[in-house]
């Protein structure tokens, strides 16, 4: 177990309400923020779903962001990863193996520590593509994706069946359902709801 000794600003915030307010609401900011993203996520894939609606609106619990690598938390990051995990929740697919934002992640951290060429740089190519479509890509992105198809494609197809493997997420599984029949605080006819 570790024990967190407060900081002096914290320990001075218990005594002022205010501060303390100031410091709960900065501290949980990021976490509500990171809930609307998912729930703005789920109302898009459900539309775009109609028929899972039910175990989509079940799946929040599986979009709990990890840290893979820098940019977990930036917005358009996470709803690139949280995209394709509720396109598998909609099609019945495993959740466990990276999404194509994760490897971007763990890529971005790899090629801090040595330059990617080849079928490595190709990966990263085709993964942003894959999870990030409406964030803005260059040209030469788009040019360079295409030749490194061209040159390493199946080594690309070999290295992104391996990064899926390797950055998964073994514990990333819906599990037993259990409703209500409320969705949202409102009466549904969910199938997943008990009688």
């Amino acid at each position: 177990m570790t024990v967190t000794t407060p900081s002096a600003g914290q320990r001075s915030a218990t005594s002022d309400p205010g501060a303390l307010f100031a410091l709960i609401e900065t501290e949980t900011s990021s976490v509500f923020a990171v809930m609307e993203w998912a729930e703005a996520e789920i109302a898009a894939a459900a539309r775009h779903h109609p028929g899972q609606t039910d175990v989509l609106y079940h799946a929040f619990s599986v979009l709990t962001p990890r840290h893979v690598g820098p940019g977990t938390g930036t917005e358009f990051v996470y709803r690139g990863h949280v995209r394709e995990l509720l396109d598998r929740v909609a099609a019945g697919a495993d959740l466990r193996p990276a999404t194509a934002a994760e490897i971007c992640l763990a890529l971005s951290k790899v090629s801090q520590l040595a330059p990617m060429h080849g079928a490595g740089a190709g990966l990263y190519f085709r993964m942003w593509l894959a999870a990030f479509p409406g964030h803005p890509v260059t040209a030469e992105m788009a040019d360079n994706q295409s030749h490194y198809e061209h040159l390493h494609g199946p080594q690309i197809d070999e290295l992104e069946e391996t990064m899926r493997h390797k950055v998964a997420d073994q514990h990333r599984q819906l599990g037993d359902i259990e409703c209500q029949g409320r969705h949202h605080g409102k009466d549904v006819s969910c199938r997943f709801a008990s009688s």
